[in-house]
């Protein structure tokens, strides 16, 4: 027996049985009582739901023990798509919205079998159609790649294509038959994914290669006519923001544009504001659509300069009569909102569109870069993949960093005031946490586990010069909350400082340990200190800041945007700044220490010069997230500064990639917005659990973080595919050395 259960394999089949039956345990809405908490168990073990989950563990043995059959279909051409596809339609069948007074797909399709008087399509697509269309798609998708028959690509394309059309329509019947307010997003997800089904049925028909590499593609497609699919993506959201999405009171009056057309006839709404919801917003937008497309794909510099100019306008007039219609619209009626509220997404994602637009024109505006003869041989006789990446690398980054840019501005308007006070209160706070941790232990590789204890000087120096504490300042040291800015960076520099100088002889366990002393030292002198400095473990309260500079006034108030704006300026400006630092000569000293501190002094470099500046700046980063904390909260009490907090940061910058920029700041978003999302997907105590079991799996898939950083890449993967290394008995003799 002990010899059947030492089997690798019988090891592996009863750990994929066990993680089936966890997952049993994980998925449903199971509640207990507070005297038998065994009902929960018993519904989430009933036999035909037990069995289903069992088989899903067999189907991950499967895939582990026949991994080496299956690895060469695993990077066929158009699995990729297909991947993405399933997991979109996924998303949207289960997590999603699919029409707002009823809530999912599986309710919303409980409620279209009760109710009679509905077209065939629409019952259909709502009971059995839905799930057939997707498992199809999935079905014959495999069948495509594993065969490379042309025949079936094709038939997933149309396949996929005519799911697409069937999901909106039914969608579109649904809701106009049951009417009321929908801003679902749960039927655009489907689409997507349908689309992409087609997507990589076309690939599979039309590909020669054996390999696909994905990230080339994409390159190449991004790099084939630059700003040539920002434009098509504009178009594609033209019709969804002119025909469907709201303008104006969303949950009261749900006005759409031709709606803000009817109800603001003659109430008072600007001159120029009433021309674009008349009928200068639609044609404006076709014709910087039109502009664009005819700009990238000719790659006419005076097309792209004018598709810029245009797009702009557009951006500027769209921003100007949102802000006209809110205007207009609290003046005239109250009830639904002050100035900037109230809005829909339908004005702000016109917005993001004329933005893309204006990209790319400036991209179009580019040459193709001119390279010599020496050049493009060497850049032939790389592999292809590096070849892409040389030519076409910058044009993905391009397009990307523009985009973010658009939807950092113009996408938290559109979200609920919930989920608009966790972007700043959480996300953008901890981006900037996470950032000023990664100095020092992913640049410098100096274990912190009291890093949450800057954050908390930062909160209450800022509370000090306000005066929210009983110790109060002098007169002339009583500022307004921003402007206790500066004073909170160098409160927390010189802390950091304090910290590095009697801890630079220490490394490992042994750092982690002195700076977790330090954090808890902080936190408790915050709750007991003599004559209550800190105001105890109540707190202090703090007033809303404000901002009056010359013609620029602006009242934070309980509205989040505002800080939103303000937190953004200051991560951006954080980030450029530390992107020079990580190339330059100390970021290179960083990384020198943090890879062998004996070799690094040896080479010349000052270790404890080094080593104080890594704690300095990484927390006077905190210090500035102490600020916004501070004034956006309004009330803290020490509580806010535990060791759970400090060493969710840490996990952050792992969980994201240590020593990555771009992996700190996804690291924190993830992780930050992932509890938040799922307390309207799993029972509130399950949410842990999940989130234990995707940091689980990201360390066994992916070790290095979401987005590594080269050098960490290259220690856990090596530099490169060894097997693609020349052979060195193809060199000459004469150069063999």
């Amino acid at each position: 027996m002990n010899a059947i259960l030492a089997n690798p394999t019988v090891k592996r089949l009863l750990a994929c049985l066990f993680g089936g039956f966890v997952l049993a345990l994980m998925i449903g809405d199971q509640h207990g009582s507070q005297n038998d908490f065994g009902i929960s168990f018993h519904q989430a073990v009933h036999p035909t739901r037990l069995l289903v989950f069992l088989g899903i563990g067999l189907a991950i043995f499967a895939a582990l023990s026949f991994r080496p059959l299956l690895l060469p279909y695993a990077k066929a051409p158009g699995t990729t798509g297909i991947i993405a596809g399933f997991l979109a339609v996924l998303a949207a069948m289960v997590l999603m919205n699919w029409y707002d007074p009823v809530g999912k797909f599986g309710d919303l399709a409980t409620q279209v079998g009760n109710t009679n008087g509905l077209d065939f399509l629409s019952t259909a697509f709502f009971g059995w159609l839905g799930y057939t269309l997707w498992f199809g798609c999935l079905v014959v998708g495999i069948a495509a790649v594993v065969t490379r028959n042309a025949v079936l690509g094709y038939v997933l394309l149309v396949a996929g294509a005519a799911s697409a059309v069937i999901a909106f329509v039914a969608h579109v019947n649904v809701v106009d038959f049951a009417g009321g307010k929908d801003h679902s997003l749960g039927v655009y997800a489907a689409v997507v994914g349908y689309v992409v089904f087609a997507g990589a049925g076309l690939v599979v028909a039309r590909a020669k290669a054996e390999v696909a590499d994905p990230r080339a593609f994409v390159e190449a497609v991004m790099g084939w006519r630059p700003g040539f699919p920002l434009a098509v993506f504009a178009g594609v959201l033209l019709p969804i923001i002119f025909n469907s999405a709201s303008w104006f009171a969303p949950l009261q009056l749900n006005l759409d544009y031709a709606g803000v057309k009817k109800d603001f006839d003659g109430i008072g709404l600007s001159s120029l504001a009433w021309q674009f919801v008349s009928w200068l917003g639609l044609v404006l937008s076709i014709a910087t659509v039109l502009l664009a497309l005819a700009a990238t794909y000719l790659r006419h510099r005076l097309l792209g300069a004018v598709t810029a100019v245009v797009g702009f306008v557009g951006l500027l007039l769209t921003f100007f009569t949102v802000h006209a219609v809110s205007d207009t619209g609290s003046k005239q009626a109250p009830q639904y909102g002050g100035m900037w509220q109230n809005l829909g997404a339908g004005g702000w994602v016109l917005c993001i569109a004329f933005g893309l637009l204006m990209v790319s024109g400036i991209l179009a505006m580019q040459r193709r870069p001119v390279l010599g003869r020496d050049a493009e041989a060497g850049i032939a006789a790389l592999p292809v993949h590096q070849a892409l990446a040389k030519t076409a690398t910058s044009s993905l980054t391009k397009t990307l960093v523009p985009v973010a840019i658009l939807l950092a501005l113009f996408y938290p308007p559109t979200l609920p005031v919930v989920w608009q006070n966790v972007i700043v209160t959480q996300i953008g706070v901890y981006i900037l946490l996470a950032v000023g941790l990664n100095v020092v232990v992913g640049w410098a590789g100096l274990l912190d586990l009291g890093y949450i204890a800057f954050y908390g000087i930062g909160s209450y120096t800022t509370a000090y010069l306000v005066g929210a504490l009983p110790l109060k300042p002098p007169s002339f040291l009583h500022l307004p909350a921003l402007w206790a800015i500066p004073f909170a960076i160098l409160a927390c520099l010189i802390a950091g400082v304090l910290l590095g100088a009697p801890t630079l002889r220490l490394r490992g366990d042994y750092l982690a340990i002195v700076t977790l002393g330090f954090g808890e030292i902080v936190q408790i002198a915050a709750i007991n200190n003599p004559f209550n400095l800190t105001g105890g473990p109540t707190g202090p309260n703090l007033s809303f800041p404000r901002i009056h500079i010359g013609p620029l006034k602006v009242t934070f108030g309980l509205d989040n945007l505002p800080y939103w704006y303000l937190l953004l300026i200051f991560i951006v400006v954080m980030v450029i700044l530390f992107y020079r630092l990580e190339g330059s000569r100390l970021g290179r000293a960083w990384a020198a220490i943090r890879e062998d501190e004996v070799a690094a002094q040896a080479t010349g470099i000052n270790t404890t010069r080094v080593k104080l500046l890594a704690f300095a700046i990484g927390a006077s980063t905190s210090g500035l997230a102490g600020v916004f904390f501070a004034t956006k909260v309004g009330y803290f009490d020490p509580s806010a500064f535990s060791l759970q907090n400090s060493i969710l940061i840490v996990a952050y910058v792992v969980f994201g990639g240590m020593g990555s920029l771009p992996g700190a700041i996804a690291g924190a978003a993830v992780l930050t917005w992932l509890p938040q999302f799922l307390k309207d997907q799993v029972p509130p105590a399950d949410r842990f659990m999940w989130i234990g079991a995707l940091v689980t799996a990201m360390m066994i898939f992916r070790p290095a973080g979401l987005i590594p950083a080269k050098r960490r890449r290259a220690e856990l993967s090596g530099f490169g595919d060894e097997s693609a290394a020349p052979d060195s008995s193809a060199v000459p003799r004469s150069g063999a050395m």
